[in-house]
């Protein structure tokens, strides 16, 4: 059910800054095909792009953005050409979607380092480093999918010449004149944690088991010493996850809001979800969502749950705010609801979807779960 609408606000200064800067936004819950997706020129950047403001039905107001912590985008860079070169205040992580090129980052007056990438990379812009952003290819565009801070950075300072203009620089985050920066290696800090400024395809990353959860593996890498993790995660064929509310888990994250977003790789299955405050049981209502290979959808602020449709395992990826270097960790994670506690409907519906497709789950060498 949709919240009531009290009155009209004002707008943010980070939504003044979207206006002043004509970026298109794209207001949903659920992006089917982040490929296709429609966008429109965003002209400071030299690019095609449009903001994505990942909100669940029962948050719509009217209001122009709902997330007002972090926030996502889509662009797309023209053939041979250039994301144009800047540096800002704000932290911004890149996934590749398509496409092929490099980028370049330094700060004034030191040695420039430059890293190629291609479909599947992630690499994330040290804070406030110069950094130019190229299409190798000139027959065919280059799509990213990207996550940054500008929202509370923003609603934070209220100032465009501070955000983009500051000469302010983090050498405990970036090292220019260290050549392996962008090289790929990465740090284990503990089982599922590690360390890195550049992965170079997420597809074929190394995960660790986890099974608190449900049957998959997982890995999540800090990215450029900054606040952004880049989260992957694998579940087998005809599984599925248990129910979690991750909502309640970011709601309380030292007060800092960030959304979370599932871009789903391959494969195909869906989602059901429960609402603000609802408890998943018995009879209790959920809404399904269905998802494919580059879908991106949002848990909204209850608990959700992941089902593989398919004989073969899903990976997908979240780009997400919360460093535990820099957050602090510990603690209780997010409530689930254990398999033997599920709703039965859970389970009938997951059974019914697999045999359309001629398959039977394969739960059954897992906490014990009947099958």
């Amino acid at each position: 059910m949709a919240a009531q609408k009290t009155q009209e606000r004002s707008h943010t200064a980070f939504e003044n800054w979207l206006l002043s800067e004509g970026l298109m936004v794209t207001q949903q819950q659920v992006i089917q095909d982040v490929y296709s997706l429609e966008l429109a020129p965003w002209k400071r950047t030299g690019t095609n792009a449009t903001l994505l403001d990942m909100i669940p039905e029962e948050m719509e107001t009217g209001d122009m953005v709902m997330n007002q912590g972090t926030s996502r985008y889509i662009c797309e860079i023209p053939n041979g050409g250039t994301y144009n070169a800047e540096r800002h205040m704000y932290e911004e992580i890149f996934y590749v979607l398509s496409g092929r090129g490099a980028t370049t980052v330094w700060y004034d007056g030191s040695p420039k380092q430059t890293f190629e990438w291609a479909e599947g990379s992630v690499f994330s812009i040290p804070l406030n480093a110069w950094h130019e952003i190229y299409n190798s290819s000139g027959d065919q565009p280059a799509r990213l999918y990207a996550m940054f801070t500008a929202p509370m950075v923003f609603n934070m300072y209220a100032s465009a010449d501070f955000i983009f203009n500051s000469t302010a620089t983090f050498p405990e985050r970036f090292d220019p004149n260290d050549e392996t920066y962008f090289s790929g290696k990465a740090v284990k800090l503990k089982e599922r944690l590690s360390k890195t400024n550049f992965i170079s395809n997420v597809r074929t990353s190394q995960l660790d088991l986890f099974s608190s959860r449900g049957p998959g593996y997982n890995m999540m890498s800090i990215m450029s010493n900054g606040h952004f993790i880049t989260h992957l995660s694998e579940f087998p064929g005809r599984t599925y996850k248990k129910a979690h509310n991750a909502g309640s888990a970011r709601r309380t994250n030292k007060g800092l809001t960030s959304e979370v977003a599932y871009l789903f790789l391959n494969g195909e299955g869906y989602d059901i979800q429960w609402g603000l405050g609802v408890v998943p049981g018995d009879d209790v209502p959920f809404e399904r969502l269905d998802y494919k290979a580059g879908t991106l959808l949002t848990p909204g602020n209850g608990f959700h749950q992941h089902f593989n449709a398919t004989p073969d395992p899903i990976r997908y990826i979240v780009l997400r705010f919360g460093s535990p270097e820099l957050l602090g960790s510990g603690g209780e994670g997010p409530p689930q609801i254990e398999f033997d506690d599920e709703d039965p409907r859970v389970w009938d519906l997951f059974v019914e979807e697999l045999a359309k497709r001629g398959l039977e789950p394969n739960m059954e060498e897992f906490k014990g779960h009947k099958t």
